[in-house]
């Protein structure tokens, strides 16, 4: 990654840095990656505790308001953990259960931060398993991430760019 003289993910908050933020307040038991599917599909060879995946966002919107950008991607964050390759279904669905938890533990965990507006409703899930060439399990949340305080029109950071 090309070095591009700052760390934007203190100088601009990027959406990333703040899911990177939350997941750290979920304990050390927990594991954090932010990468495509295909990079997924390598990288959770070597996990050996529960791991949230921020998957690279394909879209969002951008609100432009008259001093600031606020940033609203449409996500998908995989809660996953190691299976075996010939599960017992009720192993498995305990699985699936425990990283359900562990999803409804991200979303307060992002409430409480106020760095997105509140997630209500209903959200959207999806089973993971026999996705990847790994055998993991879990539930993938799809979730629009609308920020609270976006970009300011006004900084530096952003004229300079």
């Amino acid at each position: 990654m090309e070095n591009t003289g700052f760390d934007n993910k203190e100088i601009l908050g990027t959406v990333e840095g703040k899911i990177r933020s939350i997941v750290a307040t979920l304990g050390s038991d927990i594991e954090y990656r932010f990468m495509n599917w295909a990079q997924a599909n390598v990288e959770l060879d070597s996990i050996d505790k529960p791991t949230v995946v921020y998957v690279l966002p394909p879209s969002g919107t951008l609100t432009f308001k008259w001093n600031e950008v606020k940033d609203a991607p449409n996500t998908q964050i995989a809660f996953v953990c190691v299976t075996d390759f010939d599960f017992e279904g009720s192993e498995n669905d305990g699985i699936i259960e425990a990283m359900k938890r562990l999803a409804i533990r991200f979303v307060k965990a992002l409430n409480e931060s106020g760095l997105f507006e509140q997630i209500e409703g209903d959200v959207l899930y999806q089973v993971l398993y026999d996705h990847l060439d790994q055998n993991v399990t879990g539930v993938v949340l799809t979730l629009t991430l609308e920020e609270v305080k976006g970009v300011s029109l006004c900084s530096e950071v952003v004229r300079n760019q």
